[in-house]
This record gives structure tokens, C-alpha cells and sequence, in this order.
């Protein structure tokens, strides 16, 4: 952008104002003067630009140009690409989101990125990152996803739209609809140019952590990414940083897979392990130079934590902690901080904690760190690695260090040592000393939540309560006693002051004297818990109520609304003549129920997360874990229950609703397990459709591939196989068929490619065979598996037999139990006269309809013969009792085979589900 004479001179003259005043006077003359200038008709380009530059400047001091609003829009608006410039510039500057100018902007917005040069383009898509209002978001996230799947777009611009994307994303996540196009952006991950394969990482990150079921391809997508990197070398010259092969890329690379389980694959997870291991390896040589340390412990520390997430081999992550052990040693602050934090990580997921306690005297150290930063993480690590063996030294430790921490730090500090002192305390009267000691030290930055979990824990364990009352009253006797302590001191004395009524010094009269000693100096909210426990002393001991009453009635004429009313209803109660009311009313309080401790919570809420979500919390492996279980709604073993519980009964209107794409690749099958023909899957590149043709025992199968990506497909193949297909004794056998062409070595944009497949059953089989296609879209592999709607329903043959003989033999095969399933499913989509659909269904599953053989007009049954190439045939039958006022429908099935019953239940179940 050329320089402007006016501009400079401007800023000039607001320098040299001397006074706010002086300022004002130059500001509201230049306004005047660019309004008169903005109604002249012959205002040239140049002269706009200018006057529209000065406008975001006095803005940016905080004056109102609310009037060249229109002038900034109309820039963005031009053809030129200078005025586009200064206008995009100003419409980010001054425009508030709820203006009604949006409109142009979104217009010129769509108009660039749809229609615009590369540059053009790329100062749109930085106005819409800059500017990121809702509206935009919801009106052009197709048009910038368009962008960077498009084959012919520039890296420059596909670098530009994903991290516009990013932008968007963590911005309006619920306006982008993400998950309708977030497995599309995947194979970018493996785009030639390192540039956008960092954009797209970024965003997949953001992506995975939003919609991890839609993202998991991206796991593989990495590691082939990583593999290439850092075992093959393979890195563009001007991505590689001293050495390092682009550091940034490997980073987010490393991130990614952390918010993936470990790869079920044997060969992805053998090949992560050795990523990690080489790197690990590479990393305990320090290197010389300051930016190549850099690099590569940014990247040391991202595989360990890596290595720490996928839990998958203990003796690589004893190894770092050996390796982390150095670098907390290390005299460079960055690399401390960075050692302390992965160990922290570290001591969440390890299954034994003494690799880390050999370090425990240089995290102590730690805390005693010139930067605050430094002494935090050391902080989260003691309280991570602490167990019962190490609780004593790692709680005195922090309580020597009390009183000499920040002022930031020591509210967090102290809520970790109530944590610990509780979780891990094997002596009662520890505890409690620790505690009282806590609330001296730190009560001023605790609240209220720490002495409730003092009194809560007192409540519930009777073999505190004594030495609790004993340690209550020395308090209350100290020349000083913190708010808290009186407070925790008040409330034990209230409760269970009568424990120690007989010892010396202990008496009622002695509690009584030692609480009034501390009331005036204490706040209105401890001087209310005080005069609950005094009105409780008229219940526990008879002999000081007088005493107790003098203390209520002096507090009746208090100022304060609490106190007062408080008093003058404990004395109204201690008054009455009757005993029974008393003792009910003040009766001691009942154990509270067990439930998360509130400090713990509080804890939790101060782990704020930064723009990546953390996949861990410091707290160790216990609270890890329940942690992971909140997060996914339910154990491992509830999971396996639940879906073993759903085979074949109704779905519970409380289950979570499916993802559209996975409801909708259900559907497709689950309507080709009685229709012939149909989609099996339609994604956002191809669409795979299904032609059967059945003569029992055999079938044929046409597979179709049709291409919806912009651009071609390479490298097709597709191959169907089924369970032990290799076997002699494979219950199903499928080939491709003889005397076809061979599959195209591309596919153009809407065209298809077509293969069959010739499928044999020879027994009974329950598991559907597998369709695998691979292709190449725009530089990145994609494999497909999806499962086959064959099962050995299709070998089925209709068989009419006479309508008396239909309950003969269901009775006869009831007897016999030789196969039989029920099931009753939910059906709220039946009318009143669905049996037209209802009979279709039965009848496309292979099955002959006996008319007029079931008394109820309503119910369907039906008879089959299923027949193998061995020679084998298993007679079906099958009843359908549909329910519609109750949106019911049972299905009953025999077979002289528990295999074929169970595989017609299942298919029907799908069916109806799919509906």
C-alpha cells in the first residue's frame, strides 16, 4: 500500500497536541471536514482511501466515525484490489457485529471468495477471520470449505480456508455444522504441500476434540504423516528447521493422536511405537545450537506426552521418566517447565509411581523457583505423584512452604493439601492437625468449602470426634484464631462438645467462656455459627443455659438482620417448657452422605482448558480415570451390558441419538436386506450402490462406484471377502465374477465404475462378508470398509403350504426347539393399515405369505426354506403381530436352525429401525 501524505501528516498533528482538549479540537475538525468531502460526488480513489484510513485511526482513539461506515463498506465492496484492501481493513476495525451493514460486507464477502482472484480471495478470507460474526459463519462455511477441497484452488488459498475454518469453528461451532464436513477434510492431511497439511492439522485437531467418532480416520492419516517425517526423512527444504524436519507440522501431528485411543491396528500401533521410540532416542542428545533445542525438545515433550495418553507400553514410559528426570535439572526455564508439566502427565497415567519419587527432593526444590510458573507446575506434580507412602513428607513440605508462596499461588496450594491430607490420611489425629494448621496458614485464601469439608469429614467418622472437640477448644484458647478455625472450632464444640465435658479444663461453662472470648473480633457470618452452637449448649448441658440465654438475649437487639433474627429464635426456643422440643430441634447432625468432595470439584473448575481441550488433569491416575468415565458417559463393562441388553429388545427412549451419517449408512442397510437394489453408502467423495440377484444356494452381486468429489479418483480397487474365506470349510464363498472388465485406472467427476461378485452359501453363517474399496482423491489415500447386507436370509426360497398345516408345524417346531427368536420392537411409525409395508418386508426377505392362516386379520406369517450347497435346508417360519395402537409390533421366528431364527430376527429388527 503506497503511503499517504494526508495520513502521515494527521497522525503528525494529533502527536503534537499538548492537551486531551487540543486533540479534540483537531479530531472534530478533520470529521467535518471528511463528511463535507464524502458528499461530493468526484471523490477519487486515492482521496477515499485516505479519508477512510484517518477514520480507523480516530477510531482506534476511541472516537465515533459512525458515519463512514457506508464509505468502509463501499471499499470492500470495489473491484480494485487496493480499495478491497482499506475497506476489508476497515470493516474489521470499526464494524460492530449487530450492524446493519453486515449485509454488504456478506455480500462482498460470497462475491470474492466465490468469484475472486487467489488474491482476492485470501484478503476475504482474513476479513472473515477478523470479522468471524455468526451470520457469516452460518452463510459461508460451504463457500471457504469449497475453497480448500477444491482441486483447482492454490495452496496459498487452501492454507487460508482451513485455518478461516479453524477461526469459525472455535468461534460458532454449533453455526459451522462440523460434523456434517469434518471427514472430508482428512485426506488434506496427506496433501503434497507440508503448508497446507499444517493448516488442515490444526484444524483436525480443533475438529477431534468436537467430533471424535468423525475424526478417527485422521489417526491414521498422522501417523503415515509422522512415519514419513521422521523415520523417512522426507520434508520440503524450506520446511526444515535446523536440521528438524518441520517441527511446527510434527508438533500438531503429535497433539492430534492424543485425543485418539491407541490404533486397534497391529501395523499402525507397531509403527507409532517406533515414531515414538525414535524420537525419544534422538531427543537425549542435546543439541548445540538454542533454536535446534527448540525444535526438537518441542517435539521430545509432545511424543512422550504422546507415548504417556496411549497407555500402551510401560517400559517406554518408565524410560521417560528417566529422560524427564534430566530435564527438570535443566538451567534453561522452558525446558524445567516443560519437564515438570509432561511428568505431571506423566504420574496421571504410570502404574507405579517410584520412577518419579526418586526425583521428589528436586521437585522440591522446584517450589522454591525464581518464576511462578516453574513453581506451579512443580506444585501440580507433588500433588500428582503424592500416594499413601509419600502423603506425610509431600503435605508437610507444601505446609512449610505456605506462608513463602505467592499470593496467586497459595489459595491453590491450599486447597491440594486439604485434598491430599484427606485422601491419604492413615492417622486421625494427622488430619486433623493438618487441617487446623491449613485453615491458620491459609484461611484467608480458602473459602467457605474447605471448613465444610472439615466439619463433613468430623461428621462421618466417629474416632475423629473427640480429638476434634480437644484440638477445638486449644484453638479457641490461641491468642489468635483464624475465621475459618473458629468456625470449624464452633460448629465441632455445637455438636459434640459433651465428649470432653468431664476432661480438666474441658468443662461447659470452660467451651462457653472460650467461644465468647473470640466472638467480637470474628466477622457477622462466624459470630452467626457461634450463636447456633450456644443455642445448642442449652440443649447439651442444663447447667450453663442461663449462661447461654444472657449470651442470646444480648444479640436480640444486634444490627445486623442475620444475627439478630438468629437470636431471637434460639431464645424463643431455649424458653419454651418443653423439653422434647428442645432436644428435637437441636439434635446432633446426622452424617452427610458420601458424594465428590466440593474441593475437589472446585479444583477441577480452576484447570481452565486453552483453545486445545487438555486430555488430562493433574491429580494422578485415579482421578484420570474417573475423569476419561465422565467424559464418555459410561464404564467399558456398562457398555458391553448395554449392548448385549439391545440385541433384541425395544429400543430405551433415553439412548443418545446417532450421528446423521452413521443413522444414515444404517438405513441404506438395512433397506437392501429386502430390497435388491439400492445405495449402500453415500459419503461426500463416492457413492457405493448394490445390485443382488439370489437363486438359493447362489447369487450374484454388482458393486457400483460412483465419483462425487470435484475432482478425479485414482488407484481404485475394490475387493469383497467373508469371515475364514480361506478355509475349506467357509460357510460362505464370494468371487468376482468371470469375463468382466477391468476396473478404470481413474474415475472423472460424476462418472461410475461397476464389478460383480459371485457369493455361494455353503452352511449357515451369521457373519455378513466385508466390501473393501481404496482410492486416491486429490494427492490423499481413503479406504472403505463397509459391511455387505448378505446374510443367509437371502438364501431363502418362499414355500406355500396349505393355511390348516401352518400352526401344525409351528407347533411342532416349538417343541423341538431346534431355533426360535422373539423379539418386540417399537414401531411408532405403523398406522392403522400398514400391513401393505409390513407384507412387502416379509416378503422381500425370502419368505412364501400364508393368507388367512392367523385369526387376527392383522398379523402376517409367513414360510421359507433356506437351502445350502451342501445340501443342507432348514426350514423357517415366521409371525409378525403388529400392535399399532400401542406402536408395538412382536416378531416370532422358527427355523429348524437357531442360526437362520436368529439372523431373520436380527434382519427384521434392523428393518424396523431403520424405518
Amino acid at each position: 500500500m503506497a503511503p499517504m501524505k494526508g495520513l502521515t501528516v494527521f497522525i503528525a498533528d494529533l502527536r503534537k497536541c499538548r492537551s486531551h482538549e487540543e486533540e479534540e479540537r483537531r479530531v472534530n475538525k478533520e470529521l467535518a471536514n471528511i463528511r463535507t468531502k464524502f458528499k461530493e460526488a468526484g471523490l477519487t480513489s486515492y482521496n477515499r482511501k485516505k479519508y477512510v484510513c484517518k477514520l480507523v485511526y480516530m477510531s482506534l482513539l476511541g472516537y465515533n466515525v459512525q458515519f463512514g461506515h457506508k464509505e468502509a463498506v463501499d471499499l470492500a465492496s470495489s473491484a480494485k484490489y487496493s480499495e478491497k484492501q482499506i475497506g476489508y481493513l476497515a470493516v474489521t476495525l470499526l464494524l460492530p457485529e449487530d450492524s446493519g451493514y453486515m449485509r454488504g460486507v456478506l455480500a462482498a464477502l460470497r462475491r470474492d471468495i466465490n468469484g475472486g482472484d487467489d488474491v482476492s480471495v485470501c484478503v476475504a478470507l482474513a476479513a472473515v477471520s477478523n470479522v468471524a460474526t455468526r451470520e457469516i459463519a452460518e452463510a459461508l462455511t460451504e463457500e471457504i470449505l469449497g475453497q480448500l477441497l477444491s482441486p483447482s484452488a492454490s495452496t496459498f488459498v487452501k492454507k487460508k480456508a482451513a485455518l478461516c475454518l479453524l477461526r469459525l469453528l472455535r468461534r460458532f461451532p454449533d453455526a459451522t455444522n462440523a460434523h456434517v464436513w469434518a471427514e472430508r477434510v482428512i485426506p488434506y492431511m496427506g496433501h503434497r504441500d507440508a503448508g497446507v497439511t499444517l493448516a488442515v492439522t490444526s484444524l483436525a485437531t480443533a475438529l477431534a476434540q468436537q467430533y471424535p467418532d468423525a475424526m478417527r480416520k485422521a489417526a491414521a492419516f498422522a501417523v503415515r504423516r509422522l512415519k514419513s517425517l521422521v523415520l523417512d526423512n522426507e520434508c520440503p527444504a524450506d520446511y526444515v528447521y535446523y536440521t528438524v524436519a518441520a517441527p511446527w507440522l510434527q508438533v500438531k501431528l503429535l497433539r492430534l493422536l492424543q485425543y485418539f485411543p491407541a490404533p486397534e491396528s497391529p501395523e499402525l500401533r507397531t509403527l507409532l511405537l517406533r515414531i515414538l521410540r525414535h524420537i525419544i532416542d534422538v531427543g537425549q542428545d542435546a543439541p548445540r545450537e538454542l533454536q535446534q533445542m527448540n525444535a526438537q525438545y518441542s517435539i521430545l515433550f509432545e511424543a512422550i506426552g504422546l507415548g504417556i495418553h496411549l497407555d500402551i507400553d510401560q517400559a517406554l514410559m518408565h524410560e521417560s521418566a528417566a529422560l524427564l528426570g534430566r530435564f527438570i535439572t535443566s538451567r534453561e526455564t522452558n525446558v524445567r517447565y516443560l519437564g515438570l508439566e509432561t511428568m505431571a502427565h506423566l504420574a496421571a497415567y504410570i502404574d507405579s509411581l517410584e520412577p518419579l519419587k526418586k526425583f521428589q527432593g528436586v521437585i522440591t526444590q522446584a517450589l522454591r523457583d525464581r518464576d511462578v510458573s516453574v513453581r506451579r507446575r512443580a506444585l501440580d506434580l507433588l500433588y500428582s505423584m503424592c500416594d499413601v507412602d509419600n502423603a506425610k513428607p509431600v503435605v508437610n513440605e507444601l505446609l512449610r512452604h505456605m506462608g513463602a508462596a505467592d499470593l496467586a499461588l497459595r489459595e491453590e496450594m491450599a486447597l491440594k493439601v486439604a485434598i491430599l491430607t484427606e485422601k491419604y490420611a492413615t492417622e486421625y489425629a494427622w488430619y486433623i492437625d493438618v487441617m487446623m494448621r491449613l485453615v491458620a496458614l491459609a484461611g484467608e485464601h480458602l473459602g467457605d468449602e474447605v471448613w465444610h469439608r472439615i466439619v463433613q469429614v468430623i461428621l462421618g467418622n466417629e474416632e475423629l470426634q473427640l480429638y476434634a472437640c480437644t484440638i477445638a477448644l486449644q484453638a479457641l484458647r490461641a491468642p489468635v484464631c483464624h475465621e475459618s478455625a473458629f468456625k470449624v472450632s464452633s460448629y465441632v464444640l455445637g455438636e459434640f462438645g459433651h465428649l470432653i465435658a468431664n476432661a480438666p479444663d474441658s468443662a461447659p461453662i470452660d467451651q462457653l467462656k472460650a467461644l465468647q472470648s473470640k466472638m467480637p473480633s470474628v466477622s457477622l457470618p462466624a459470630r452467626a455459627v457461634a450463636l447456633t452452637t450456644v443455642a445448642k449448649f442449652t440443649n447439651l448441658f442444663p447447667e450453663i443455659k442461663n449462661a447461654c440465654l444472657r449470651v442470646l438475649d444480648r444479640h436480640r437487639g444486634a444490627l445486623d438482620a442475620e444475627l439478630q433474627q438468629r437470636a431471637c429464635e434460639y431464645y424463643a426456643l431455649a424458653t419454651v417448657e418443653s423439653d422434647v422440643l428442645l432436644s428435637t430441634v437441636f439434635e446432633e447432625m446426622p452424617p452427610f452422605a458420601e458424594r465428590q468432595s466440593a474441593l475437589v470439584s472446585r479444583l477441577l473448575k480452576q484447570e481452565g482448558d486453552t483453545e486445545d481441550q487438555r486430555t488430562w488433569v493433574p491429580g494422578g491416575r485415579d482421578i484420570n480415570r474417573e475423569r476419561r468415565a465422565q467424559q464418555t458417559g459410561e464404564t467399558p463393562v456398562e457398555a458391553e451390558a448395554d449392548g448385549k441388553d439391545k440385541e433384541l429388545a425395544p429400543d430405551d427412549p433415553a439412548d443418545p441419538v446417532e450421528e446423521p451419517s452413521i443413522a444414515e449408512s444404517r438405513r441404506h442397510y438395512a433397506r437392501l436386506l429386502w430390497e435388491s437394489d439400492g445405495i449402500l453408502y453415500d459419503g461426500d467423495e463416492v457413492q457405493v450402490g448394490l445390485m443382488a440377484q439370489y437363486k438359493p444356494p447362489a447369487g450374484r452381486v454388482g458393486v457400483f462406484l460412483g465419483n462425487k468429489a470435484a475432482g478425479a479418483i485414482y488407484d481404485i480397487s475394490i475387493h469383497a471377502f467373508a469371515k475364514d474365506s480361506d478355509s475349506k470349510d467357509a460357510p460362505l464363498s464370494i468371487t468376482e465374477s468371470p469375463g468382466q472388465s477391468a476396473l478404470p485406472a481413474s474415475l472423472l467427476p460424476l462418472a461410475q465404475a461397476r464389478i460383480y461378485f459371485d457369493v455361494t452359501c455353503h452352511h449357515v453363517f451369521s457373519t455378513p462378508p466385508t466390501l473393501r474399496i481404496s482410492y486416491t482423491q486429490a494427492g490423499a489415500p481413503t479406504v472403505l470398509e463397509l459391511q455387505l447386507p448378505i446374510t443367509c436370509v437371502h438364501f431363502m426360497a418362499p414355500v406355500t403350504i396349505a393355511v390348516s398345516d401352518f400352526f401344525a408345524r409351528w407347533k411342532q417346531l416349538g417343541e423341538a426347539g431346534l431355533g426360535e427368536a422373539q423379539s418386540v420392537l417399537k414401531t411408532p411409525f405403523l398406522e392403522e393399515r400398514a400391513g401393505e409395508w409390513l407384507r412387502g418386508v416379509v416378503g422381500g426377505m425370502g419368505f412364501a405369505l400364508i393368507q388367512g392362516a392367523d385369526p387376527v386379520p392383522d398379523n402376517i406369517v409367513a414360510v421359507g426354506i433356506a437351502t445350502c450347497k451342501s445340501g443342507e435346508k432348514f426350514g423357517c417360519l415366521m409371525r409378525v403381530e403388529p400392535k399399532p395402537s400401542h406402536s408395538l409390533t412382536r416378531i416370532t421366528v422358527r427355523a429348524t436352525n437357531d442360526t437362520l431364527a436368529k439372523a431373520v430376527a436380527t434382519n427384521t429388527a434392523m428393518i424396523f429401525d431403520s424405518k
